[in-house]
């Protein structure tokens, strides 16, 4: 299994994988995040920067999590709590 990016775990739901990917999309080259299903309805997102990428060009943690449960919501998920973590 390969660790380059974009990570793809299809064990994911689609909700969850369709909203990485739409972040992902809109984010800088460099940044990626991950979104976990901690228990139903409680998710977390980890925000990672590359090397590369510009640190001080981040969207505000506020801003994803609205954005990312906005986009959960859209595709029927439940979403009553989101966290962000930065990290490797």
């Amino acid at each position: 299994m390969s660790d380059q990016w974009p990570h793809q775990d299809w064990s994911a739901p689609m909700p969850i994988h369709e909203t990485e990917q739409e972040l992902n999309e809109m984010l800088d080259e460099g940044v990626h995040v991950e979104i976990t299903d901690i228990e139903e309805g409680a998710y977390r997102l980890r925000v990672v920067v590359d090397d590369q990428a510009c640190a001080d060009c981040l969207v505000p943690d506020g801003t994803l999590e609205s954005i990312a449960s906005d986009s959960l919501r859209r595709r029927g998920a439940q979403v009553t709590s989101m966290s962000v973590e930065h990290g490797p």
